[in-house]
């Protein structure tokens, strides 16, 4: 690896590290002023650290003890590359959903661009149907539930 890239894993791993300890002062200490954010499974685009501390607070007050355990960080130039699992009890209304009081388990993937040490860009990919199964919640489609096996 180069010494960006390096950097670029070190930031990667501050970032998670902080949102794990519910750090709002250290995670947006990782972000660019400009920073992009997307969540694809819900459809969430943020834009600036204003806007992404809001969904920080929402998600800790609805995942109050979530922690992100890296499982690989993949760096080429500016990009990282992390596969992570989140922990997490939902004990606070999110997207729409009361709390459940349910543990979770989400794997995702977060493609993170670099720039000058910051984050400028996150794209985060998870299965939102995986979450919904654990979270023990019901979809309709044509005005009809779907079932799901148990997770």
């Amino acid at each position: 690896m180069t010494p960006t890239e390096e950097a670029n894993v070190r930031l990667a791993r501050e970032h998670f590290a902080a949102e794990s300890a519910h750090d709002a002062m250290r995670t947006l200490a990782s972000l660019a002023a400009d920073i992009t954010y997307r969540v694809v499974a819900s459809g969430v685009v943020l834009h600036g650290k204003a806007e992404v501390a809001r969904y920080y607070d929402l998600w800790w007050q609805a995942f109050p003890d979530v922690t992100i355990e890296i499982k690989r960080l993949v760096a080429t130039g500016e990009w990282v590359i992390a596969e992570n699992v989140a922990t997490a009890t939902h004990l606070g209304p999110f997207l729409g959903l009361p709390p459940t009081g349910r543990r979770v388990t989400q794997h995702l993937c977060a493609l993170i661009r670099v720039r000058d040490g910051k984050m400028i860009e996150e794209t985060v990919y998870y299965d939102q149907l995986e979450r919904i199964r654990q979270l023990g919640t019901s979809l309709e489609l044509d005005s009809r539930p779907l079932e799901f096996p148990p997770a």
